[in-house]
């Protein structure tokens, strides 16, 4: 790909409507050129600019166009007479062609309404019913959390984790199946609202099943304070004996001796004879010695 063809496919990558193989290659060519990143930059500040710029029309602007037509019809009327317009219509011979002529004027027309009164549809009837099919990005700051969805085309929803609009497209980010990095950033957000059951729930699928090391390691740091919830311990257990990353199994230990148990010791012991890792061994021996378990089974 060269500068020109990447300059072309920008506007339609700024909207998702790249295939992969086209987005893929773009995205490798700007990897190597300077100066279309830099020229991307700049063309994403105008897709910004005219974004926020975008207004919802007045409430009577159909019916101050219909006025205004009317009086200039009015206006173009001999006087006396009938208007020009309506004596030119009657001297038409309206025949078969003219007929289909007039359904596809008829058909444009009703297109053109629909695109205009999508594009000034009042902002907060639309966020009430997202047409959500994405969430593209997503990023904290002072003034709340900024998440780029797409729909139609991607624009931008600001808003608070406490709203519940905000943190269903959040959730749903934690979800998203294609976007690891997106994942983790949706659950370092969602990490301080464990108190709500959702956010519990979405950070237990992630811990269970995530194809990501490091999003599972984000979802078990989350639930640490929640260790000696049922639920929790009863997917730590899982994990312990299922996960092949080493490091998540530790920790999963770590938080089940928070809150010592019979099942928890009889894990231990398992994990002291079957484990392979000699670093989950030694932790689990350690953890049982600690409070004078047995490290045998019986």
């Amino acid at each position: 790909m060269n500068c020109e063809t990447a300059r072309q496919d920008f506007a339609l990558y700024f909207y998702g409507e790249l295939d992969f193989a086209q987005e893929e290659a773009l995205e490798q060519h700007l990897g190597a050129c300077a100066d279309c990143r830099q020229q991307l930059e700049r063309e994403k500040a105008l897709f910004r600019a005219l974004d926020d710029a975008e207004r919802a029309a007045p409430a009577d602007l159909l019916h101050a166009c219909r006025r205004e037509l009317h009086f200039r019809l009015q206006a173009q009327a001999p006087a006396g007479g009938k208007p020009q317009w309506l004596a030119g219509l009657r001297a038409w011979k309206v025949d078969f062609f003219s007929a289909y002529a007039w359904r596809a004027a008829a058909a444009l027309a009703l297109l053109v309404a629909g695109f205009l009164t999508g594009r000034y549809w009042d902002s907060s009837l639309a966020a009430s019913r997202p047409a959500v099919t994405r969430v593209r990005g997503l990023s904290a700051g002072e003034e709340g959390l900024r998440l780029v969805v797409e729909e139609v085309r991607q624009r931008t929803i600001r808003g608070r984790l406490e709203e519940d609009h905000i943190r269903r497209l959040v959730l749903a980010a934690a979800a998203d199946p294609s976007d690891p990095v997106l994942r983790a950033r949706s659950l370092e957000v969602l990490k301080d609202r464990c108190d709500r059951v959702e956010v519990r729930r979405a950070l237990l699928q992630a811990l269970k099943s995530d194809e990501n090391a490091s999003v599972r390691l984000l979802a078990i740091e989350a639930l640490r304070p929640f260790a000696a919830d049922p639920e929790t311990r009863q997917v730590l257990s899982q994990i312990l004996l299922t996960d092949q990353d080493p490091a998540l199994r530790m920790r999963a230990i770590d938080l089940l001796v928070q809150h010592m148990n019979t099942e928890a010791i009889g894990l231990l012991q398992e994990l002291i004879i079957r484990d392979e890792h000699p670093d989950i061994r030694s932790k689990s021996v350690k953890a049982l010695r600690e409070i004078n378990a047995s490290v045998e089974t019986f």
